[in-house]
């Protein structure tokens, strides 16, 4: 069962290496212009806002999380042909909706899954050793598609996208559900989850992270472009930063055991005003290839250690909730206010001008986290133990 598990974050993450990356890239082949290219990259995050919370309701009140799964697959596959014959500007932003809404409850309710497993089977600091294997697909296909396919992506990127997603369907049939059926849960653990301060403050913290991993996710590729990077490097600095989240991650339970969720949640949000900072000053590609390093430390914090963080701020019921409102706001509305903002940056005072907003805005995240991981401490004093 550990084999599937981690065979489905392997394709999951080889996906997002496509699509993450040369989506833009993808758009600009077709033929849209730079404002149709940023409202729909600005329609995406929208999309994930709105759907991405309902579909871990529905996943923890319905106990039917593999089905939704292959609903989203499937719908992702089809959304990916859509985008592939797509000629007008509004059918291509129709598609990338539809493609958007059902990629939503993918991760989410994966994660979920994964940690009902690994919670029955006593191993729940072992997440991470599933979760390197999504760094392993991200990292394989970022350099290979920029290495072989960039050029013709507008080609290729359909078609990559429907195998994957029906693969990606079909494995998910093969794991166990996990989770508790609604007739244990009452009603009142969404209401308990909105109520959480301490929750919706690390939400908040996540808000302005996210905004910086958007701006990294659309705007890096086009700044070593302007930087006369050649396709194949920028393929593997891209790529790279997946590689090295790898070690990372094996250390992960050793660190989980030694450090409290918080500190090491602090370890990333420090190391990613650092990781800006370096871009703004660095312009040789081998020098930020090595700053790409700093992705591990962060990768590590906000997508694994957090992860098990909210799973302690949320009731085991409410799993798939929780991490699906973590998620919508780290990569949702994070993501797209960082997107949206870059991008008039960008226009306004050039690509330099990203990491600097960026960094402040990173910044703004870790305040936000020290004031929330602050009502922890002092709602339980003396606590020394992980949560």
């Amino acid at each position: 069962m550990k084999h599937r598990f981690k065979a489905f974050l392997f394709l999951l993450y080889f996906a997002q290496g496509i699509y993450g990356p040369y989506l833009v890239v993808f758009f600009s082949q077709k033929g849209f212009s730079g404002a149709q290219i940023g409202l729909m990259l600005g329609a995406m995050p929208i999309s994930s806002i709105l759907f991405q919370p309902l579909w871990g309701y529905l996943s923890d009140i319905l106990h039917q999380r593999r089905i939704l799964v292959l609903i989203g697959s499937l719908g992702v596959a089809a959304a990916s042909l859509g985008l592939f014959y797509a000629q007008s500007f509004w059918g291509a932003l129709l598609f990338l909706i539809l493609f958007s809404v059902m990629l939503a409850p993918i991760v989410p309710i994966n994660t979920a899954m994964v940690m009902d497993y690994l919670e029955e089977t006593g191993e729940p600091e072992t997440f991470s050793l599933f979760r390197l294997w999504g760094s392993l697909g991200f990292g394989v296909s970022s350099i290979l598609i920029a290495g072989l396919f960039l050029d013709k992506i507008h080609v290729y990127f359909g078609w990559f996208m429907v195998v994957n997603f029906l693969l990606l369907g079909g494995l998910n049939l093969t794991l166990p559900e996990g989770g508790q059926s609604f007739s244990s849960l009452g009603g009142k653990g969404l209401g308990e989850i909105l109520k959480n301060s301490e929750f919706m403050i690390f939400m908040a913290g996540s808000v302005m992270i996210g905004a910086t991993l958007g701006i990294n996710l659309n705007y890096h590729a086009l700044h070593l472009q302007l930087l006369d990077v050649t396709p194949w490097l920028i393929g593997a600095i891209v790529s790279i930063q997946a590689l090295v989240e790898i070690p990372f991650m094996l250390m992960v339970p050793s660190l989980m055991r030694r450090f409290s969720l918080p500190l090491l949640i602090l370890a990333g949000a420090v190391a990613l005003p650092v990781r800006w900072l370096l871009y703004i000053v660095l312009t040789e590609p081998v020098w930020i290839m090595l700053a790409q390093i700093i992705n591990g430390i962060s990768t590590l914090s906000f997508f694994v250690v957090a992860l098990s963080y909210v799973d302690q701020l949320v009731s085991p019921q409410w799993r798939a909730t929780g991490q699906s409102v973590y998620s919508v706001m780290l990569w949702g509305f994070g993501s797209g206010l960082g997107a949206f903002i870059g991008g008039n940056f960008l226009d306004w005072f050039g690509v330099e001008s990203v990491w600097y907003l960026s960094l402040v805005l990173g910044l703004i995240g870790l305040g936000l986290y020290l004031v929330g991981f602050g009502i922890r401490k002092r709602a339980e004093p003396g606590n020394t133990s992980k949560a």
